[in-house]
């Protein structure tokens, strides 16, 4: 018993010393891993070109990079193009020969930086694109499935509205613009769901280019012609604001099942609990900008110059009615600002 003492005490105090030694070479306790991780982002420059920083979905992003960089102390920086494609490229072009450790890069489409997003590659400077992802492959995406949140909200318009379920199987589609990747890939969805079932019937499939007051104009219309339309799919919150206000102008709301979805901003959650949106497919921004700093993390953390094999991280989404509602299924600017 004496000699397995003199033993555990033998190794408490190596355990100890070690300790000691590592909080000592770090300045603080370094398990390992802790010290390398902290070096590999320290004084490291990280450029973000959003598609425009006055976007809630921008702001998000750079809100989130923001507080990492704060704490880990890399340098952000920010370069917005203001929705000029054009500038867009001058701006990824001169970061190119700026070669920083990471660019990050917000697409407006799949085409418009797929060419100078291959040029960085080929230079070195490595590429981390979000949200929505272009032909190229860069080092890292992180992203949204956005054929699989449109499947999802045309399934539930069958389970509403099919005639198998008691519904009169009448249903209308809002289209943003038609060229966008969230719009083809979401139709696609759409179309491919409809064709699976033809007990349902598209009354109209109109665009409203993203915009609110024309989503209203056309919808005002749909439904004056079609009162008994059972159900109305949309693709962004954004636009289908105007959707459901033409709804509720023409007294149909709770009588149109109205589908969206959209970044999971407060508004959203307002429009869900006030019967706007009946089912809503959030891919939430909070949630989003994690996945993006983690991905940031993984690829400053590998020694410049290292051949990556490009990875991706695609966003667990969360489907929104009124009955499952929180106070955190939404988010605020604010909150992304301080960590919420």
């Amino acid at each position: 018993m004496k000699k397995l003492i003199n033993i555990i005490g033998s190794a408490a105090i190596a355990l100890t010393l070690g300790l000691s030694a590592a909080k000592a070479e770090g300045g603080g306790f370094d398990d390992g891993m802790s010290t390398k991780f902290y070096e590999s982002m320290k004084g490291k420059k990280v450029v973000f070109v959003p598609i425009s920083i006055g976007m809630d979905i921008a702001a998000g992003f750079a809100a989130g990079m923001q507080r990492m960089a704060d704490q880990y102390g890399f340098q952000l920086q920010i370069r917005d193009p203001n929705w000029n494609v054009d500038q867009g490229v001058q701006a990824i072009t001169q970061i190119i020969s700026e070669h920083p450790d990471l660019v990050v890069i917000q697409n407006v489409d799949m085409q418009a930086y797929a060419r100078v997003i291959k040029q960085a590659m080929e230079a070195g400077v490595r590429v981390l694109q979000v949200n929505v992802k272009a032909t190229t492959n860069s080092t890292a995406h992180v992203g949204i499935d956005w054929y699989k949140n449109a499947e999802t909200n045309a399934l539930k318009l069958v389970e509403k509205c099919s005639p198998k379920n008691g519904g009169n199987g009448k249903i209308a589609a809002l289209e943003g613009t038609p060229n966008n990747p969230t719009n083809f890939i979401g139709m696609k969805a759409f179309n491919d769901v409809m064709a699976a079932h033809p007990e349902m019937t598209v009354v109209s499939d109109q665009a409203a280019d993203w915009d609110a007051s024309k989503a209203h104009s056309v919808v005002s219309t749909v439904v004056r012609q079609s009162p008994d339309l059972c159900g109305y799919f949309g693709l962004w919150d954004g636009q289908d604001s105007g959707m459901a206000a033409a709804i509720r102008e023409a007294g149909l709301t709770g009588k149109v099942f109205v589908v969206s979805q959209g970044a999971g901003e407060k508004a959203a959650c307002e429009k869900i609990a006030d019967g706007s949106y009946d089912f809503y497919v959030s891919y939430n921004i909070r949630e989003l900008s994690k996945h993006i700093n983690d991905a940031i993390a993984v690829i400053l953390q590998r020694p410049a110059g290292e051949a990556l094999e490009p990875f991706a991280i695609y966003l667990t989404t969360q489907n929104l009615t009124k009955d499952v509602l929180t106070p955190s299924s939404c988010w605020t600017l604010d909150e992304i600002k301080r960590g919420y």
